[in-house]
C-alpha cells in the first residue's frame, strides 16, 4: 500500500505548483516513501483524488497548491478518521498555510512533512437548505467579499496573490448591491442591510486581509465579522486597515463568536469559503472542533 498521495494543481502559482510538486515527490521517494503524484486537470479532481486515496487506505494526503486545491482535498478527506494532511503552499492565496506557520519557501515546507508535528485544527461545515454540504478550513464569506472572491479568482484578473484581491475589491465597488440579511447565532440575531459577513476559523483571507484578527484555529469557535453598508470611500479605507485588523473599531463593524449560525438574505446570494463557491443562502454554518489533522512546524 502507498504511504501518501500528493495532489497538485499544475497551473497554481502560474505553474510553480507543478515544479514544486515534482520536486516534493522526488524527495519523498528518495526517503523511501511510496506514493503517487496526481495533477488536477479541472474542478473537482483534487476532491476525487483525495476521496479515492483514503478509500484505499492511504492516511497521508499532501496538497501542493493554493487554497482552492486545498479546499477540494479537505472536502475529500472530511469525516475520514486518522488521515493527516500535509501542505506545500504554492498558489495565489495560502491563508491556511500562513495561519498554521507553514513556510512559503518550498524546501522549508517540504521539511515540515518530515519534521513537523500533527495538529488538530477546526473545520467548518456548510449546509444549504437545498441539501448541499461543504467543508472549509479558513473563512466563509457572504456579501461584498464573496463577490470579490469570485472576481479575484477569474483567470482574466491581471494580478496574483493579494494584488488580485485588491483589484477585484475595487472593481466590485461599482457593481455590488447590499442585500438584507438575517443572522441567527449563539450571540443572538442580527438583521439589516449587509456589506459583508465573514465567518472565520483563521484570521485572514485574500492572501493576508485580517478580517477576524483574533480568530484561533483550534478553539472550537468561529469569529464572525459583520460590516454594515458604508460609502465607497469608506470601504477602501477599511480595506487598508484589514492588513492589520484595524477595521474592528469602526462603528459599522461587529465582531462576535459562535459555534454555529444560520444566514438568510434577500435576495439569496452565494456563500464562498476558502475562496470557492459553496451554495446560495439560506444556509447553516457549523464548526467541527479539531475536525482536521494537519502537519505543522514543530
Amino acid at each position: 500500500m502507498d504511504d501518501f498521495i500528493l495532489i497538485a494543481n499544475p497551473i497554481s502559482g502560474k505553474g510553480k505548483a507543478k515544479t514544486v510538486a515534482e520536486h516534493t515527490h522526488n524527495v519523498l521517494t528518495t526517503k523511501e516513501f511510496n506514493g503517487e503524484l496526481k495533477l488536477t486537470t479541472g474542478s473537482g479532481d483534487a476532491k476525487q483524488f483525495a476521496q479515492d486515496a483514503v478509500s484505499n487506505g492511504i492516511k497521508w494526503v499532501i496538497v501542493c497548491g493554493g487554497d482552492g486545491t486545498l479546499h477540494e482535498a479537505v472536502n475529500g478527506i472530511a469525516n475520514t478518521p486518522d488521515v493527516t494532511l500535509g501542505l506545500i503552499p504554492a498558489g495565489r492565496g495560502n491563508d491556511l498555510a500562513t495561519a498554521i506557520g507553514i513556510p512559503r519557501k518550498p524546501e522549508q515546507a517540504i521539511d515540515t512533512l518530515f519534521t513537523g508535528e500533527k495538529k488538530n485544527i477546526d473545520l467548518g461545515y456548510v449546509k444549504s437548505e437545498k441539501g448541499t454540504e461543504h467543508y472549509f478550513s479558513t473563512i466563509a464569506t457572504c456579501g461584498y467579499d464573496t463577490e470579490v472572491s469570485r472576481r479575484g479568482s477569474e483567470r482574466s484578473t491581471p494580478f496574483s496573490g493579494t494584488a488580485s484581491y485588491i483589484y477585484a475589491a475595487i472593481v466590485t465597488l461599482f457593481h455590488y448591491k447590499n442585500p438584507f440579511v438575517q443572522i441567527e447565532a449563539d450571540f443572538g440575531t442580527h438583521e439589516g442591510p449587509l456589506l459583508l459577513a465573514a465567518t472565520g476559523i483563521t484570521k485572514s483571507y485574500g492572501g493576508g486581509f485580517q478580517i477576524v484578527p483574533n480568530a484561533v484555529f483550534d478553539d472550537g469557535l468561529f469569529d464572525v465579522c459583520v460590516i454594515r453598508p458604508v460609502s465607497k470611500i469608506t470601504v477602501l479605507r477599511l480595506m487598508v486597515t484589514l492588513f492589520w485588523g484595524g477595521h474592528v473599531n469602526h462603528h459599522a463593524v461587529d465582531i462576535q463568536r459562535t459555534r454555529s449560525m444560520r444566514i438568510e438574505t434577500n435576495p439569496p446570494i452565494m456563500l464562498y469559503a476558502d475562496g470557492e463557491p459553496m451554495c446560495e443562502t439560506p444556509a447553516t454554518i457549523e464548526i467541527i472542533k479539531h475536525g482536521l489533522t494537519i502537519l505543522v512546524p514543530s
